[in-house]
């Protein structure tokens, strides 16, 4: 398995990446409970946060992106759905939303495919276990070979012979890291719609009332932490039932660059969250670890942690030291930005963001083009 970790910091000032419901005129930003170390013990605070659904919606979009250009670029059909082309990413998720390759593989006819009710499936009669999971293992095969968005990001065919594909890329909440948790804030902030001018009162006070709205947006300033990672060995791989390829290792290695590329854009891009037409924030990224691990995982340190690239590092150092009194030989590799480390022979340290997510994707793709 070869497998990247990326654990970073972020300075956000005044954002509104992930609202959670309207009061009236009131837009709310998520909040999440943090248990916070301290000197005394640990307390309980409330902080901004954006969710990890919302993390991985904005990571398939890039997939997106970055898929129409790589596959354009090499005059290649892109493994794009009609849903994933319009960022829906329904995946497969119902008989309304299946390919016509998937509805032949579960024996559905057009009409048949468009009632979306539970046990509204074809009949197929007894069937042994063996039957369903080849089905299922066909089905899965398939889903992946035609949507490059369902492979990475996984999918659950919710019918009655339900298929599942576990996401190959992992992502959690977004929080604020432990040592500023005491500077962050959120805040209302007013606006008002405009007023036209063609507004006139003599046709009702309501109707020149509703031309004019006041609302309030909550926004949200921290340094936030951000963990993600990629499974890079099962891109273009089955699961559920059995590993099998379901695309060619050519095909692989193309995803392995998508999936690579939309982590970057991520970083590098417009980013990730809500309203960033009107409240695209002031930020940057102050630091930043990655790992390369083959043959397990091996994820880095929580950027809550004050420390979090200086402990990486040093868990590296020992899992080496672990591993090898089993017998086994880790690939490992460190890139670090934000941050100097010395005496270490396996990390390599970035400059810039775009130097570490070049170093990063490098040595990623040596590491599956050896072992992937």
């Amino acid at each position: 398995m070869v497998f990247l970790s990326l654990a970073a910091r972020l300075e956000v000032n005044v954002e509104a990446f992930n609202a959670v419901e309207t009061v009236g005129n009131l837009t709310k930003h998520r909040r999440a409970p943090m248990v916070v170390p301290t000197d005394s013990g640990y307390r309980l605070v409330y902080v901004p946060a954006v969710s990890g659904e919302s993390l991985a919606n904005a990571y398939q979009r890039a997939l997106v992106d970055v898929a129409r250009v790589v596959y354009r670029s090499e005059n290649l059909k892109s493994p794009l759905t009609e849903w994933d082309e319009r960022y829906e990413f329904s995946k497969f998720m119902d008989n309304a939303h299946l390919t016509k390759s998937l509805r032949d593989i579960l024996g559905l006819s057009d009409e048949e495919a468009g009632e979306t009710k539970k046990g509204r499936d074809k009949p197929s009669g007894q069937r042994s276990a063996r039957q369903v999971q080849d089905q299922k293992h066909e089905f899965e095969k398939m889903a992946v070979a035609e949507s490059i968005v369902a492979d990475i990001g996984g999918f659950l065919y919710a019918e009655k012979t339900p298929v599942k594909r576990t996401s190959k890329f992992y992502v959690g909440y977004l929080l604020p890291v432990y040592d500023a948790v005491d500077s962050i804030a959120i805040e209302a902030q007013f606006h008002a719609r405009h007023m036209p001018a063609e507004t006139v009162r003599d046709e009702g006070e309501e109707k020149a009332r509703r031309a004019q709205m006041i609302y309030y947006v909550e926004v949200a300033s921290a340094v936030y932490g951000l963990s993600f990672a990629l499974d890079i060995s099962g891109i273009g791989v089955t699961s559920l039932v059995r590993l099998e390829e379901a695309v060619s290792r050519e095909e692989r290695a193309r995803r392995v660059k998508v999936a690579l590329g939309a982590l970057q854009l991520l970083f590098t891009g417009v980013g990730f969250g809500a309203k960033l037409s009107r409240f695209t924030p002031v930020k940057r990224v102050i630091s930043a670890v990655a790992t390369v691990s083959h043959p397990h995982p091996f994820v880095a340190s929580p950027p809550q942690l004050n420390n979090y690239i200086r402990e990486t590092v040093e868990r590296v150092l020992k899992y080496r030291s672990l591993v090898s009194k089993l017998g086994i030989t880790p690939e490992l590799r460190v890139v670090v930005y934000g941050e100097e480390i010395k005496g270490a022979e396996e990390v390599l340290t970035s400059s810039t963001l775009e130097e570490f997510f070049e170093k990063v994707i490098g040595e990623a793709l040596n590491l599956f083009n050896k072992f992937g």
